[in-house]
């Protein structure tokens, strides 16, 4: 997909909005039609669409007339274009290559015998805490008694308020 949006004769991607796309969009500098279906891609949607680089349509309106305006929006507009580009610009600006970063945090953890500090906490738990299983049972729990207590205050109030056999059968002999 990358080197299809990468074709200089690409006007305009029709997207969902998931964050790979969105990103994809904008590393080649491709203004977009995006229909957000479900998850984050709303807001993802929404946030380019703020921005200018693309028009938004949703599942539910959406007929192939408003498509083709969208596109035809999309690619005579030259606007869409213009602000793609200084997105794409600004998120390729970056203050070191991938490349010397990388090697920068492998001289790093050589240079220091390790990186122990930056070890994630998690690794040190137990597989009970590491998946939650010791809050899972005392929420369970605490559930439990709830409803167990729901059940008998019922029980109790409705023995009161309708009696049970016995007390009827001694109300009749009497």
């Amino acid at each position: 997909m990358f080197h299809v949006l990468g074709h200089p004769k690409v006007k305009a991607f029709i997207t969902h909005g998931g964050t790979h796309g969105i990103y994809e969009g904008i590393c080649n500098s491709v203004p977009m039609v995006m229909l957000p279906l479900f998850g984050d891609q709303s807001d993802n949607v929404h946030r380019m669409a703020v921005r200018g680089v693309g028009e938004v349509l949703t599942l539910f309106d959406i007929t192939s007339e408003k498509l083709v305006e969208a596109l035809n929006k999309v690619i005579n507009d030259k606007s869409y274009k213009e602000k793609m580009l200084k997105l794409s610009a600004v998120h390729k600006d970056r203050p070191i290559e991938p490349l010397d970063l990388a090697v920068f945090w492998s001289e790093f953890v050589m240079r220091h015998g390790g990186a122990e500090h930056l070890r994630p906490a998690a690794h040190d738990l137990n597989w009970i805490q590491y998946h939650s299983l010791d809050v899972f049972t005392l929420l369970l729990t605490i559930v439990l008694i709830v409803v167990m207590v729901t059940v008998k205050c019922c029980k109790v109030c409705f023995r009161k308020c309708c009696g049970t056999k016995k007390t009827m059968k001694k109300k009749k002999n009497e």
